[in-house]
Order: C-alpha cells, then structure tokens, then sequence
C-alpha cells in the first residue's frame, strides 16, 4: 500500500513543511522524506504519530487514501 500521496497531501493541508512534520511526529526528515516518496513503509506507530500531528484518525487516513485526498 502506498500512503505517500495521501500523506503529502495532508502535510500540506496543514502548512507543514517535510522537516516540520517530522519533528512534531518525533521522527526523521530524511526517513519522513521517504515515506512520502513511498520508498519506505512506515511502522504502525509512525504513522499513528504522524496522523496525530495532522490532527485526523488512523481509520480516517485509511478511508481518505482509498478515494485519494487533493
């Protein structure tokens, strides 16, 4: 599953740059960097602290990268 686009998406919904998002998230930009290029897959627990940063749901990433964020 590739959750990048919905993740940039969200990150610049909230006037976030790559290296704000990670520090509020507690990981690294260059790791975020490449979640978002969909190199890499985050861990569950990235990603919840990331989905928490953007201030929505884990379910509701889910159901948001099934019909695309613009």
């Amino acid at each position: 599953m590739k959750i990048g686009k919905t993740l940039k998406a969200y990150r610049n919904r909230n006037n976030f740059t790559q290296f704000e998002l990670a520090y509020s998230a507690e990981i690294n930009d260059k790791y975020y960097g490449q979640i978002e290029r969909d190199e890499c897959s985050p861990t569950v627990e990235k990603l919840e602290m990331l989905c928490k940063v953007l201030g929505i749901r884990m379910s509701d990433f889910f159901k948001t990268h099934e019909n695309d964020v613009s």
